[in-house]
């Protein structure tokens, strides 16, 4: 009787060990799946093209962001506006928060603080002018792999101080 004893604890045991005639419930067991590719903490490049509306500038745009972790990143953007009679030049500081509501696709919102260059280059004698500058904004971005993503985003820049009688872009 001891030796059967010890036997059926033995094969008990292995039998809860190996889950054998165990039925999931699907409470015992949390199983998480996410398909979706997770950005990595670290250093990122964002490069973008685009356009503002006043004053008429094509926009070409670089951010080079610190992500913690898959909600918020920080780091320095510059956006530079080109045309036949403007130019810009606006370096900022920007905070970001993705809101990771689905498994790809991200939304976001962002603040910055910089300062932008106004030039006006058609008219002589004009340098342009330096203002103090807060910009803000929403994008969406879907992650196409682990390293890889593509988005669009649209930026409100204020100049709280007029610069050549801007006081936004």
């Amino acid at each position: 009787l001891l030796v059967f004893g010890w036997l059926s604890t033995l094969v008990a045991g292995s039998a809860a060990a190996q889950d054998w005639g165990y039925e999931d419930d699907g409470w015992s067991q949390p199983t998480i799946r996410n398909d979706a590719p997770q950005p990595d903490t670290g250093w990122a490049i964002k490069m973008g093209l685009g356009f503002t509306a006043h004053p008429n500038a094509l926009l070409l745009y670089l951010e080079a962001p610190y992500s913690f972790d898959q909600w918020v990143s920080i780091g320095p953007a510059i956006q530079i506006g080109i045309d036949d009679r403007n130019t810009i030049v606006a370096p900022t500081a920007n905070l970001t928060v993705s809101v990771p509501i689905f498994d790809r696709l991200r939304p976001y919102i962002f603040a910055g603080v910089g300062f932008g260059y106004l030039g006006k280059d058609n008219r002589p004698g004009d340098n342009g002018k330096f203002g103090f500058l807060i910009n803000s904004g929403v994008g969406l971005e879907y992650q196409l792999s682990q390293r890889l993503a593509l988005g669009s985003q649209m930026i409100f820049n204020f100049f709280p101080n007029q610069t050549l009688g801007k006081d936004f872009y």
